[in-house]
């Protein structure tokens, strides 16, 4: 089988790994961060792995349960009431017992058990095509020393600004880069804090007095929700949208959490500096799409694909989210196309061949 470069080790990079490595395909995946999971990545608290944004399962999810099911997790999600302030009914949302790195290793597991290989630390500077057809992908490793990879395929896994940004070599039609660099995103800040204690039973709260003015957009109560775990203490999340043009960008993490902080302790007086235990800042440059595109952009090239939240769907005024079932049925998808295609093609040779004997 042929060899495939994805760029991105995130949900929907990995799970293109795991199928494509199970269905014999040469996997190699580039990774710019020096840990797996993209906007699902973990870290530990106490005892526990918790993701760096907030996460959880929605009984409507289908292609993502499809894939604990395939992999035999299903019964390591647990389901419970979340009340949403403002409103009077609860829905039931789930959680892995372990995190949702319980998925994410399973699958990288996956991966590796059929050939497959990751590299991490992999800034990924620029794809070319070759004469023959094939994709080179160049990449800086975190010694600065350059690394390639030849492939017959490449998958793409970040935003779509970024795909621009390292396929000028490729002999893509300029109608196509414009759609794709048009797809504007919003960014992220997002504060997880481990309190002593928790003044609300909300998992979500969206809606603030009308005087108060804060910096993050919804409070994310996960333990309110999820019940005590091994934490160490109570945790909750502060989301926050923001323009990389604001100066609360490119403040300190130290000053952004100050700011976070301040403003969440005047929505809940009661809260005091010496509740707050631990906390962890992420900021996240492509967050969620402005919009989706008018056409379909999954395969700006022959043999490239990109799979993006951007794309999930197009020809539409949806606004887009960003959903982690969206994003698998995408992966599914375009998984999918990519084994037909190397299945019609490995046919065709072996017609070739019966022809020519």
């Amino acid at each position: 089988m042929s060899k495939v470069t994805i760029i991105g080790a995130g949900l929907s990079g990995l799970l293109c790994g795991m199928r494509l490595a199970k269905a014999g395909f040469n996997v190699v995946i580039l990774e710019e961060l020096t840990y797996p999971g993209g906007l699902l990545a973990s870290t530990h608290i106490g005892s526990e792995y918790i993701e760096l944004l907030p996460h959880h399962f929605r009984r409507t999810d289908k292609a993502l349960t499809a894939v604990t099911k395939e992999l035999g997790i299903d019964n390591k999600i647990k389901w419970y009431d979340g009340f949403w302030y403002g409103r009077a009914s609860r829905k039931k949302i789930g959680y892995f017992e372990g995190g949702f790195a319980t998925l994410i290793n399973l699958i990288i597991t996956n991966i590796t058990d059929n050939g497959g290989k990751i590299f991490y630390s992999a800034s990924v500077s620029e794809i070319t095509q070759k004469e023959d057809g094939s994709y080179v992908t160049s990449c800086v490793l975190s010694d600065s020393r350059k690394y390639e990879v030849e492939s017959r395929y490449v998958i793409f896994t970040g935003s779509c600004r970024t795909f621009v940004n390292v396929s000028h070599g490729l002999p893509m039609s300029m109608n196509t880069r414009d759609q794709l660099m048009n797809l504007t995103y919003q960014s992220r800040i997002c504060l997880m804090m481990v309190l002593k204690k928790l003044p609300s039973d909300a998992y979500i709260q969206r809606k603030f007095p009308t005087k108060t003015d804060t910096p993050f957009a919804r409070i994310v109560n996960h333990s309110a929700c999820f019940t005590d775990r091994n934490y160490g203490g109570q945790v909750l999340y502060l989301v926050g949208k923001c323009q990389i043009s604001d100066p609360l960008w490119v403040e300190s993490d130290q000053k952004v959490m100050e700011e976070y902080f301040s403003a969440y302790r005047k929505l809940y007086p009661l809260i005091k500096k010496s509740d707050l235990k631990s906390w962890r800042l992420t900021k996240v440059r492509y967050a969620v799409s402005d919009h989706y595109p008018d056409t379909d952009l999954t395969e700006p090239l022959e043999n490239v694909y990109v799979c993006s939240s951007a794309l999930t769907s197009f020809a539409t005024g949806s606004e887009p989210e960003k959903r982690m079932d969206s994003i698998a049925a995408l992966a599914n998808d375009i998984s999918a196309r990519l084994i037909a295609k190397e299945k019609s093609t490995n046919e065709h040779k072996e017609e070739a061949i019966i022809t020519a004997i």
